[in-house]
């Protein structure tokens, strides 16, 4: 075969993808992009398997697949030509347009607002890649049951199925996912709303947003936690500049700190962001008190509910709640595949529909077949018998970080009670960014705290440590040349 047929393909078979998807996509690609010209002839499926070394079937199959998405077509005893009809909707344009440009006029004169300039998390791309990743809202591919997921995602790939889910729903939410999570979900956290009450959002990220768009105004004053979650902050930033931080001690957010002028709070208090802190059932209270006299709208965002290592965890804000001050977030993302970007929102019925009509307007409703599959996995009882296995597996990683913080005067934390994290500080002469860049050539993935803090003259000697997506037979080691580094730097 042709050298020139070679250099299109690049073949694994350890991908999800089969060898016959990798050469349709391959080819495609090559076609759309013009390195193969209309009406150029493709090699015999013989020629071509024996210089991939595939099975001739797979690139029949191939072939056929391409001939009848209309990019290639067949002609009696010369083989299989490129289509030149695909090409008739493509531009006329001929130049090909410059790499780089320049900033265009409109943009300096027209754009209110540059989240780029926001202070946030900066993630590494190689933490799947490193050894020691103690990376921060990722997940140790052991415990993802993919056989599970891929269970329910072939079986709502069924045509009766698909014919359920493949249509626009304007603005509703899947039915399945709605009651899954109204009995199987909810009551756990202590929970209960009726199906008008929940709104499926793109995580629960997509939640604050929302919430911010409807609530918060200009002049709207808005306590978040400090040290807290910096995308929130930004998220408020963007409609307001009144964002008071309160302080977290180790019992949650302060609030001899959450003063009456406050309108809107947001907190974390089964897991606080970053600390890992869980609200005492006393502060929580206190809270819920003075939201009511204060009239005070709190929001709770449970990202990291499931994930506890006592026996009986304190109940949700929004349980206790008999005001309806609380708004509950809550999300699949965080701990069960952060890609899915999947999560929800309970709050009063007059309060959803107004949430309900906004999303429509962004983005009419979140992908019915990611609803369909996640109702199923939860029907099925995989998503519960998840957490059992991530739960004990926390458990043991959690144990061996807390053993080398407690054994190393140079490191100290607060005291949690699950979760996926640990917040870490270390003596206030080592910055903690610093550290990080030299951990990173040690092959370990570690989050320096200060993008954390509401002010940038914060505190620089924190660490957030996550434990989530390490195996746990390289924990120890990780934590030693963390410790070893910090000593080289005093």
């Amino acid at each position: 075969m042709n050298e020139m047929w070679n250099q299109f393909f690049s073949l694994r078979h350890d991908k999800p993808r089969t060898l016959q998807l990798q050469i349709r996509q391959q080819l495609i690609d090559a076609i759309t992009n013009g390195l193969i010209g209309p009406n150029e002839s493709l090699p015999s499926s013989r020629n071509l398997a024996a210089s991939l070394k595939v099975a001739r079937n797979t690139v029949i199959a191939a072939y056929k697949e391409l001939e009848f998405d209309g990019y290639i077509t067949a002609q009696k005893r010369k083989g299989y030509f490129v289509n030149d009809k695909i090409y008739e909707n493509y531009s006329d344009t001929k130049e090909v347009p410059s790499v780089t440009q320049k900033s265009p006029q409109w943009l300096d004169q027209l754009i209110t607002k540059k989240p780029s300039f926001k202070t946030n998390i900066q993630k590494s791309e190689d933490w799947q890649r490193l050894p020691y990743s103690f990376t921060v809202g990722q997940l140790d591919n052991s415990l993802i049951p993919f056989y599970e997921w891929r269970e329910v995602v072939r079986h709502t790939s069924t045509v009766p199925e698909i014919k359920k889910w493949n249509i626009d729903h304007v603005d509703s939410d899947d039915p399945s996912l709605i009651q899954q999570i109204q009995s199987k979900v909810l009551p756990k956290r202590g929970i209960w709303a009726n199906k008008n009450q929940i709104l499926i959002t793109s995580g629960s990220q997509n939640a604050i947003y929302i919430l911010a768009s409807l609530l918060v105004k200009e002049k709207t004053v808005v306590g978040i936690e400090n040290p807290g979650y910096p995308d929130v902050r930004n998220i408020f930033s963007f409609r307001t500049d009144n964002i008071i931080p309160i302080s977290v001690d180790h019992e949650g957010i302060m609030i001899d700190e959450i003063k009456p002028h406050i309108d809107m709070l947001y907190t974390t208090p089964s897991h606080q962001y970053p600390t890992g802190v869980t609200m005492s059932m006393e502060r929580r209270k206190q809270l819920l008190e003075s939201a009511q006299q204060n009239n005070i709208v709190i929001i709770e965002d449970d990202y990291e509910a499931e994930i506890n290592f006592q026996k009986k965890p304190h109940p949700s804000l929004k349980s206790l709640d008999d005001h309806n001050n609380v708004i509950y977030c809550g999300s699949f993302s965080k701990a069960f595949a952060p890609g899915l970007r999947l999560g929800y929102m309970v709050a009063p019925e007059s309060f959803i529909k107004e949430a309900r009509a906004l999303r429509r307007l962004m983005l009419r409703h979140i992908p019915a077949n990611n609803q369909r599959s996640v109702a199923l996995f939860i029907g099925l009882g995989h998503y519960h018998n998840m957490f059992t296995k991530i739960q004990r597996t926390n458990k043991e990683r959690w144990d061996l970080i807390n053993e080398k913080i407690k054994e190393e005067p140079l490191l100290s934390c607060a005291p949690t009670v699950g979760g996926s994290t640990f917040w870490i500080k270390i003596p206030e002469s080592i910055n903690s960014a610093k550290l990080c860049q030299e951990l990173l050539k040690k092959g370990v993935v570690l989050r320096p705290g200060d993008a954390s803090f509401f002010d940038q003259d914060s505190p620089k000697n924190y660490l957030h440590l996550g434990y989530s997506a390490i195996d746990t037979n390289k924990i120890n080691i990780g934590m030693d040349i963390i410790i070893k580094q910090i000593k080289k730097m005093i």
